[in-house]
C-alpha cells in the first residue's frame, strides 16, 4: 500500500485517507492490514452501498484471470519486493480511486477496470491541485 509512504504528505495537504472495503473486518484485517501500521480509517461496507453509489462495476472473470498484463504487474510487484496479500472474498468487484477536494467536489476520479490502480504520484498532484485552488491560490 504505498499511499501508506504518502500518509503526512497528505495530511499535510488538507487530505485523509479512507479506505473502504467490502469484506468482512476478520478477512480484512488478515488479508489487507496485516503487519501494517495503517493510521487511518478503513470502512466496511458489506452491502456495497457506497460500490453502487461511486458506480464502482463488478467485472467477468476471465477479464481477470486470462489477463495477462493483471499477471505481469503481479509479477512485477513480487520481483520489486512487494507482497502479495491474500485475495478476499469477491475478486471480482472492482473498487476505484477518487480525491474530494476541501470544498466537497470530486477533483479525480477513477473506477477500476481490472487491477489497474493510478500511481499514488497522480491521486497526491489532484490534492495537491485541489488544495491550491481551494485556498484562493491560481492553479497554474
Amino acid at each position: 500500500m504505498k499511499v501508506l509512504k504518502r500518509q503526512t504528505e497528505i495530511e499535510a495537504l488538507g487530505g485523509e485517507v479512507v479506505f473502504v472495503v467490502h469484506d468482512r473486518p476478520e478477512v480484512v484485517r488478515r488479508l489487507l492490514l496485516d503487519d501494517l501500521d495503517v493510521r487511518f480509517p478503513v470502512l466496511v461496507d458489506r452491502n456495497r452501498v457506497a460500490y453502487r453509489a461511486w458506480g464502482l462495476k463488478r467485472v467477468a472473470g476471465h477479464r481477470i484471470w486470462f489477463d495477462l498484463r493483471v499477471w505481469w504487474r503481479y509479477l512485477r510487484l513480487i520481483a520489486g519486493g512487494e507482497r502479495v496479500r491474500g485475495v478476499g472474498e469477491d475478486v471480482l468487484q472492482l473498487g476505484g480511486d477518487f480525491v474530494v477536494g476541501p470544498d466537497g467536489h470530486i477533483v479525480y476520479s477513477r473506477p477500476q477496470r481490472r487491477d489497474d490502480r493510478p500511481p499514488v504520484a497522480t491521486l497526491m498532484r489532484s490534492l495537491a491541485d485541489a488544495s491550491v485552488a481551494g485556498s484562493g491560490e491560481v492553479v497554474p
